[in-house]
């Protein structure tokens, strides 16, 4: 080696966990697929982490019927009828990545996701090159087809994991898409114009309920809450819109969204309790979100995130859209 010998002392010697120099700038692969549109890999993610662009969906569509590349990025899942995803993977490492597993998941709507709610749809496998070459970065196709329930609307949340055979594993934690460059996460609902539904008096919500499981909470109370935000923060929108920079524009809020009081989960969907913010302290606890805003006007948009903290930190979270 230049600069001297190695023998079997150097590497029997070296401290778990440790790299001789910066990971990215090994001969290895860096795996990752992004949280937001300017992601390269950094983690923790700073804002929301389940709103990744990286997964793609064709709805309606068997995959042995789609192509390679969906041909609209916005699209939402439609209940009740196969639906085929996709993966967009990154290698940012010096070396190539011949053997990169990409597993694709659905859940329950949940606010904290682990292997407890997780049901596997389907698994793929792609070569990617080194950083810098042509083949650096692909979207992948599930060769297995997603069909979403109606128990809950069809708004399940998507999890896709991707990772290197021999030489850049899942990492830890296996399941978290906030610290682990190799998980993905899209919890994101979109309700288009004329689907809202006069359910309740003065309220606006869902075609279906919107139930969200809290936990697991591993022991420790959270702290449930909703908050309203503006479209041009959320970046996955750009997708929905087909142009860079392009958002939908803030529609006047007419009403308050809320969450139903904490409850077992299976146990209804009651609004009960409304508020914007709730103390949830025990596992197996669900939500219900609901809205009293007016539908939007047209080119306008309502966009609502969901989140779960413990002790400041954000563990979870759900973004349902409504748009004009």
């Amino acid at each position: 080696m230049p600069g001297g010998y190695l023998n079997p002392g150097n590497f029997d010697d070296k401290p778990p966990n440790q790299w001789p120099g910066q990971r990215g700038d090994l001969y290895l692969p860096f795996l990752f697929m992004r949280a937001n549109p300017g992601d390269l890999g950094a983690r923790p993610v700073v804002g929301p982490f389940w709103e990744s662009p990286d997964i793609l969906l064709l709805a309606g569509v068997e995959p042995g019927q789609a192509p390679p590349v969906p041909p609209q990025l916005g699209q939402t899942a439609l209940a009740g009828q196969p639906n085929t995803l996709y993966a967009h993977v990154w290698n940012f490492g010096i070396s190539q990545a011949p053997g990169v597993v990409v597993e694709f998941y659905w859940c329950d709507p949940t606010l904290g996701i682990g292997p407890g709610s997780a049901h596997l749809i389907g698994q793929a496998t792609v070569a990617l090159g080194a950083r810098g070459s042509a083949r650096s970065h692909a979207v992948v196709r599930c060769p297995d087809a997603w069909v979403p329930t109606f128990v809950n609307g069809g708004h399940e949340c998507l999890v896709v994991r991707v990772w290197d055979e021999t030489s850049d594993g899942i990492g830890t934690p296996e399941w978290d898409a906030a610290l682990n460059r190799h998980v993905a996460q899209r919890n994101i609902h979109v309700i288009a114009a004329g689907q809202q539904n006069r359910a309740l008096p003065g309220a606006l919500i869902l075609p279906a309920p919107m139930t969200l499981e809290v936990g697991p909470l591993y022991g420790e109370p959270a702290s449930v809450a909703v908050q309203r935000a503006a479209p041009h923060e959320m970046a996955w929108l750009q997708l929905r819109t087909g142009v860079r920079g392009q958002f939908p524009g803030q529609a006047a809020p007419t009403g308050v969204a809320l969450l139903g009081a904490p409850r077992p989960i299976g146990t209804g969907t009651g609004l009960d309790g409304g508020a914007a913010q709730h103390e949830v302290a025990d596992d197996h606890q669900q939500v219900v979100f609901h809205t009293t805003d007016e539908p939007p006007a047209p080119g306008e948009a309502h966009v609502y995130r969901v989140t779960a903290s413990q002790q400041g930190q954000i563990f979870g979270g759900y973004t349902v859209v409504m748009l004009g």
